[in-house]
């Protein structure tokens, strides 16, 4: 456990955890090895100081030297504006090369370890759990949880073999998954994967000069599928295959908060029912955003008339969406729309319609993009709303939020008042002052409280999807796990019983547990206050459709 609270981890020994020792032991004895073959490439990429597939360059960008020959106090007006330019550009670069400091650092030491790792046959991650029972590696470079460049380096130790078509279909799709190519049927991606054979055979056999593998969302691990592809075709049926294949939750979060209601509108947006191809939320939410912005812009508007001609896509949606399930506001919305235009704009070289004022831009489309996700997800702010509140009871009792998981997990938000401490030392024969929050012990943070209450639930609701799941796979055998929150792998001819799996925890849970009254149950009793509200009421998706829909993880 992540924690250090005495207190607290002697209340955890008074719950029943055998679900999740299971579950966590079971993914600690996934032997795993080096990916020798993207090691090797991804090295000499590094090596070259260029910037490789999401790699930062090896080096800082050269700055611009100063371009005049007095100083900035005696420059001419037109030079004056010309010195405006510069120190733009150059605090730009400067700004550019302090954040690529930090990612050259877990590059290097990514490098390290794997190299390190390669000696060995086989090695093995501790995991360890935060206090809602998320599950996480110990190792913080290399490991099924970080970057692209870290995920790729990692195969299973055990190997599987792939005897014909239905073994390697979760390969195929999961290849295309890498690239990019993931919006549309599974029978598309596995006829993806076979119709790119050329380029797939290209870059396995000489990724350095053959480089279409660098234009996938996820580079590395898609180079490293290539490897794996080009092994099968080259071997046939009979290949054994090592790497680890994943489905992906559709925006998982909003998952949660519809099976909690039952919202059938949230179940379709978010593939809890079956459909010929994945939905596609962010689209859906893109919709109804431009249909907003129209209305606007038929009344004339010309910021709206703009923002069409701009386009309003999944692209500017996406982030504003996924953040909703975790208190994301309209503000933060704002934030992400910006960035989603400026990456467009400065990166994409697409035209900008709107000159400085992105700032304006941003405000009027959070507006309507915050209005199209409230209308297309209504059930998940009535959820979020409830825990929220649910939480204020706790606050006013001066007592830490807590529930218990349908895991037995007993979760407790950890947030304290704090009071800043100053500290007056000598370092070095210096006097230094250093400050630091110190935690007070007699009062609760009531604000971190409520906005902590709702993402800190669904997140141990995810939690507790995954240790069915994986328990559920122990007891069919399944050994080899490649897990992060909303995304579950293994080998690809186990992908099936996997998907399977997954889908039947997910059902079973939301069936055998009223999550929402457990949480009003233990507030009761553990605060004595029976004013807090009855949860919301249910809508009527059936769930168990969940069973039938390729896409709920894909």
């Amino acid at each position: 456990m992540k924690q250090n609270s005495k207190l607290y981890l002697d209340r955890l020994r008074q719950q029943d955890m055998s679900l999740e020792y299971k579950a966590v032991n079971g993914l600690q004895r996934t032997p795993w090895t080096i990916d020798t073959k993207v090691l090797e490439v991804m090295r000499q990429a590094w090596d070259s100081g260029q910037e490789w597939a999401g790699l930062p360059p090896r080096f800082d960008l050269d700055l611009p030297a100063y371009p005049f020959d007095v100083d900035p106090p005696e420059l001419t007006e037109e030079q004056h504006n010309q010195y405006k330019d510069w120190a733009k550009k150059r605090s730009q670069i400067y700004t550019h090369n302090g954040k690529s400091m930090s990612r050259r650092i877990q590059v290097e030491r990514t490098l390290q370890i794997a190299e390190e790792y390669a000696k060995h046959s086989e090695f093995y991650f501790v995991w360890q759990l935060d206090f809602r029972s998320r599950k996480y590696p110990v190792e913080s470079f290399m490991s099924p949880q970080v970057a692209d460049w870290g995920k790729a380096l990692l195969l299973f130790n055990n190997g599987f073999p792939i005897n014909n078509y239905e073994d390697a279909q979760w390969l195929a799709i999961h290849g295309a998954n890498l690239f990019g190519n993931d919006k549309v049927s599974f029978t598309d991606r596995i006829q993806w994967a076979w119709d790119n054979e050329a380029d797939i055979v290209k870059c396995a056999e000489n990724p350095l000069d053959y480089m279409w593998w660098t234009t996938a969302d996820k580079p590395w691990q898609f180079l490293g599928w290539c490897f794996e592809w080009y092994g099968l075709l080259r071997e046939g049926w009979g290949f054994y295959t090592h790497l680890p294949c994943a489905a992906d939750g559709s925006c998982n979060g909003l998952q949660h908060l519809s099976a909690i209601l039952l919202d059938e509108k949230g179940g379709r947006a978010t593939n809890l029912v079956p459909n010929d191809v994945p939905s596609d939320i962010y689209s859906d939410v893109a919709a109804r955003a431009t249909a907003l912005v129209t209305a606007d812009a038929e009344q004339g508007d010309e910021l709206a008339k703009k923002c069409l001609e701009f386009g309003i896509d999944r692209s500017l949606t996406k982030r504003p969406v996924m953040i909703v399930p975790y208190s994301g506001t309209q503000h933060a919305c704002r934030e992400y729309i910006q960035e989603a235009i400026d990456d467009k704009i400065i990166k994409k070289g697409m035209p900008n319609p709107f000159g400085d004022d992105l700032f304006g831009v941003g405000v009027y489309l959070a507006k309507h993009v915050w209005q199209g996700i409230n209308e297309t997800i209504s059930s998940a702010r009535q959820v979020m709303d409830y825990v929220k509140e649910v939480g204020s009871h706790y606050g006013a009792a001066n007592k830490h939020m807590e529930w218990i998981t349908p895991t037995n997990f007993l979760v407790v938000q950890p947030y304290y008042n704090t009071k800043k401490r100053l500290i007056k030392t000598h370092i070095d024969g210096n006097l230094v002052y250093l400050s630091y929050q110190q935690e007070l012990q007699d009062s609760v943070n009531r604000s971190r409280i409520s906005t902590g209450a709702s993402p800190n639930f669904i997140h141990s609701l995810d939690a507790a999807a995954l240790t069915f799941t994986i328990n559920k796979c122990l007891d069919t055998n399944m050994m080899d796990f490649s897990m992060v929150h909303d995304s579950y792998g293994t080998h690809s001819p186990n992908m099936g019983i996997m998907s399977h799996t997954l889908r039947e925890a997910f059902v079973d849970m939301y069936q055998k547990y009223d999550v929402l009254q457990e949480l009003r149950d233990h507030a009761v009793a553990t605060l004595g206050d029976s004013t807090i509200p009855q949860p919301p009421t249910k809508g009527s998706l059936n769930l168990s459709r969940v069973m039938e829909s390729d896409y709920f993880f894909a």
